[in-house]
Formats: C-alpha cells, structure tokens, sequence
C-alpha cells in the first residue's frame, strides 16, 4: 500500500534513510534480512521498510503507532516487509474486519435485508 506523504514530516524521506542505512546497516532490526536479496524464509526480495512502533515518549505519554509525526529514533525500526506486516496484523486483521462488517451492513440497506439482531419496531 503506498504511504500517505500527507501524514508524515517533510523530512520523512532523510529519517527514513538514516534508520535503514545508518542504523540497520541495510538489514531488519528484527530478523536480519538483507534489502534487495532474498529473505532468508520466503525467498522473496527483501525490501526494508520503517516502522513506527508506538513507544512511550519520554513524559510517559502513550504512544500511537499511527502518529507518523513521531520520528524519534526509539520509536522506529527497519523492518523487512514479513517483520512489519507480522508487527500492524492486529490492527490490520481488527481493520479488515470492521471494514467487512460495514460492507455487510450497506449492502443489507441497499437491497432492504434486515438483520436477524436489529430491532424490528423501525
């Protein structure tokens, strides 16, 4: 999924670069997969990605792993794609199902289905 500049800082592409270059060494911060080689369990290429993790800040507010604006370093990681997509599948899995649940719910307006658990009185 292509990112949404519009949520990240104007800098985004440096920071991003500092942590998979200078950091990482070009490598996952979790699995130690090589960008542009094969991963070592899918065989796919690898291409390394940055993650916001949704650490604590230092004042003790919690974080928020959508907050794109928190670039601090504790609060990213180079991630392979396998290591990112297994970090956001809760929010993706609770997404997906939200989003099939509002589906259901136009399309049973659309075509005038009630639910077997709505109030019968409207």
């Amino acid at each position: 999924m292509p990112i949404d500049k519009t949520k990240y800082p104007a800098e985004w592409a440096t920071i991003s670069l500092e942590i998979r270059h200078d950091r990482a060494n070009w490598r996952c911060e979790w699995c130690g997969a090589e960008h542009d080689l094969p991963h070592p369990m899918t065989g796919s290429r690898v291409v390394l990605t940055v993650a916001h993790l949704g650490k604590d800040k230092p004042d003790g507010t919690p974080g928020d792993k959508d907050d794109k604006l928190d670039c601090r370093p504790e609060n990213l990681a180079a991630l392979c794609q396998r290591c990112h997509l297994n970090f956001d599948r809760p929010e993706n899995v609770e997404k997906s199902i939200r989003t099939r649940h509002r589906k259901c719910a136009e399309d049973r307006r659309v075509y005038g289905q009630l639910s077997l658990l709505s109030d019968l009185s409207e």
